[in-house]
């Protein structure tokens, strides 16, 4: 309860604060009385809100690097200060923040986030860690043998994607050990998020079932699923068939037993693959035959779905008061879901992608419209892009002016006065927080796969253009430095603004000598592909002075994880193999998808493969057939993996990159990030 939150973040004051409910929820005030500060809230989670905004506004509070409260001296407020939540549903996370940047986080920094969320007035959010180790007690509930059934579980850094039932078994787990270890950090998330007044979103079941579940003794009807992103295909089971309600009941039973009872479930049949029949009457079966499990486990329990999974005869035997749909505000308006409770979601740092990038006018708290029953922030990311995560998050408990938000957030988080802070966060608002950003980031040169046309980086993303001036975002981690911030949060911003600016000014220059091959103008290409590499040399050691931004820290987090050599390398390697091809081994049309502009894959990885690509060209440079802009075959609007000679060539690269990869952990915070930022502004400053 909220006593307790009170007594974890503020030990020394928590004599100094009294508590009491409000008439109704979703309000919430604090106020001074009787020498102590008075809390007041409909529920927990309204308190919450109340007992971080007191801090905030009085006490300089802020969160740090992973979402702990920090805060300054005690002062009682001086008169009541009273909020609104304006939507009944706030929730947070996707499948896929659990194998990014959530992948490898212990209990400490599970409550820091739990606790963030409930000051930041979140009531639902996704909850699935633990799952595997439910699929896996189910399946050798089910009598399959062990090693078949860890088979059929993918790897930490892909799990969240089989949630999707994009795959399964990619990358997989080797021990039955490590799953179970799930099952206490899982519980312990969901026991403190009830605990603070939250109902967390369960993963719920769907019909999907393993491959190798196929090669069990089970005898069970399925439909085959098309293949996803050259995935082998999936497997659905007839919803008539006996053995749906079988396993799912099962499912249903182990998660409750291993990590607590639930009330939202969110189960999604159609996101990754198509139904295998359209007609109504299938379509009412499997909607049926998900809401009866369901209903099952409580009469009360409400099932959860994604906008892109919904076809609308399944609910034809579902009451619509029992389903909430989750997708966006155009979504939401355009009347498709009258009758069901929507959750409008903003999106941002898909795949844990570093990039500074948002419009705040778009997020899901500030634009959801009134139809809206509730809000969600969804993003895959951790530590870049900070400034916007934290508004997006309190934008669904009331924060709706930007301006004086981010002079809080400067003052507080940097602990300066200094205005040159604000001058920088208002900067970025002009560029890469622009109005009218498209919702994905634009890609990054450094991590785009060469080729001789930059158009995309990773599925979907807004391409390669960048469509603010470049000029201001260096301005901005100028005056950041100006600024003369006294927190760990403050050097850590500066170095994502500073990498943000760099990686942007790679793009031009990137595109420049391209140029220079495509005009045989041997000057500008050797000049601008010098200068590339180079400023990927800079950004790499920039990003090696925080941990946070360096790709060796994060394979010391996976290996630790390990009980034995060979399951911490099997870590290892989902890392590296997300953050580069993807999937599957052979061929991959999702590469790059979860690309950073990390220290440790900057220099190895990313300008390995460019310096090749560069050396190709000048190769080829005076020769009348010159390389093609495009492959053949073209996938997303990008080139087929292995569309060209020398695509080719470079997937033998890149697949011997991710077995030999050696972290140079000693090099991991060595320099000072604000010396070495200030080295890179006055070397990079002319070229802005």
């Amino acid at each position: 309860m909220i006593k307790e939150l009170i007594l974890r973040r503020t030990p020394d004051w928590a004599d100094s604060f009294a508590t009491e409910t409000a008439e109704s929820e979703n309000i919430w005030s604090y106020e001074p009385a009787d020498g102590k500060v008075l809390i007041k809230g409909g529920n927990a989670v309204d308190m919450a809100v109340a007992y971080y905004a007191f801090l905030r506004d009085n006490c300089g509070a802020y969160f740090d690097v992973d979402h702990a409260l920090r805060v300054g001296e005690f002062k009682l407020p001086e008169e009541k200060k009273e909020g609104r939540i304006e939507k009944k549903y706030r929730t947070c996370f996707e499948y896929t923040a659990f194998s990014c940047a959530a992948c490898w986080w212990n209990w400490e920094r599970w409550e820091n986030e739990i606790d963030f969320m409930a000051m930041n007035g979140v009531n639902m959010p996704l909850t699935v860690v633990g799952t595997e180790a439910v699929w896996l007690k189910t399946m050798k509930d089910l009598g399959i043998k062990e090693d078949l059934a860890l088979a059929g579980i993918s790897g930490p850094a892909f799990w969240g994607w089989q949630l999707y039932n994009c795959f399964d078994g990619y990358l997989p787990q080797s021990s039955a050990a490590t799953v179970d270890k799930r099952i206490e950090l899982g519980r312990k998330i969901i026991e403190r998020e009830k605990q603070l007044g939250m109902t967390p979103v369960m993963h719920g079941y769907s019909g999907y079932i393993s491959r190798n579940f196929i090669q069990s003794k089970i005898r069970v009807r399925v439909n085959k699923t098309d293949e996803w992103c050259l995935f082998p295909k999936q497997y659905h089971i007839i919803v008539r068939d006996t053995t749906f309600h079988r396993i799912g009941t099962l499912y249903y039973r182990n998660l409750g037993l291993l990590l607590g009872e639930g009330c939202y479930f969110l189960a999604d049949p159609f996101t990754a693959h198509e139904p295998a029949k359209r007609d109504s009457a299938f379509l009412a079966g499997v909607g049926a035959a998900i809401y009866k499990l369901i209903s099952d486990v409580d009469e009360n329990a409400v099932w959860v779905i994604h906008s892109s999974s919904v076809r609308e005869a399944m609910f034809r035997a579902v009451p619509k008061e029992k389903v909430i749909v989750i997708g966006s505000k155009e979504e939401g308006e355009s009347g498709r879901f009258e009758g069901f409770d929507f959750i409008v979601g903003s999106q941002f740092n898909n795949a844990d992608v570093t990039a500074v990038h948002g419009d705040f006018n778009a997020v899901s708290g500030v634009a959801a419209g009134e139809g809206a029953s509730g809000v969600g922030v969804f993003s895959d990311g951790a530590y870049s892009n900070e400034a916007f995560r934290q508004f997006s998050y309190a934008a669904m408990s009331g924060a709706r002016n930007v301006d004086s938000w981010l002079e809080v957030y400067a003052k507080n988080r940097y602990q300066t006065e200094n205005g040159s802070a604000l001058e920088a966060l208002q900067l970025l608002k002009k560029s890469c927080w622009r109005e009218g950003q498209p919702v994905r980031e634009h890609g990054s040169a450094v991590c785009t796969r060469p080729s001789t046309l930059l158009r995309h980086t990773s599925v979907g993303d807004s391409g390669n253009d960048i469509p603010y001036d470049i000029s201001d975002v260096f301005a901005a981690a100028e005056k950041l430095l100006e600024a003369q911030g006294k927190t760990y949060e403050y050097e850590l911003d500066v170095c994502d603004v500073l990498r943000q600016a760099l990686s942007d000014l790679a793009n031009s220059v990137c595109k420049k000598a391209l140029e220079g091959y495509r005009t045989k103008n041997v000057e500008m290409f050797e000049a601008n592909s010098n200068l590339f590499l180079g400023i990927i040399e800079d950004m790499d050691r920039l990003l090696m002075t925080k941990k946070e931004f360096a790709l060796p820290h994060y394979l010391e987090l996976a290996r630790s994880l390990g009980n034995s050599p060979e399951e911490s390398e099997n870590f290892e390697i989902n890392i590296l193999a997300q953050i580069t091809s993807f999937g599957p081994i052979k061929d991959s049309v999702l590469y790059d998808m979860c690309w950073k502009e990390w220290a440790g894959a900057l220099n190895t990885f990313y300008a390995k493969r460019w310096r090749a690509f560069f050396e190709t060209l000048a190769a080829n440079f005076k020769k009348l057939r010159r390389m093609p802009e495009k492959t053949r075959t073209q996938v997303f609007d990008r080139d087929a993996y292995l569309g060209s000679d020398f695509g080719i060539s470079l997937s033998k690269v890149e697949k011997a990159w991710i077995a030999e990869y050696a972290p140079e952990n000693e090099l991991v915070g060595k320099e000072d990030t604000l010396l070495v930022a200030k080295e890179l502004v006055a070397k990079y400053g002319a070229n802005f």
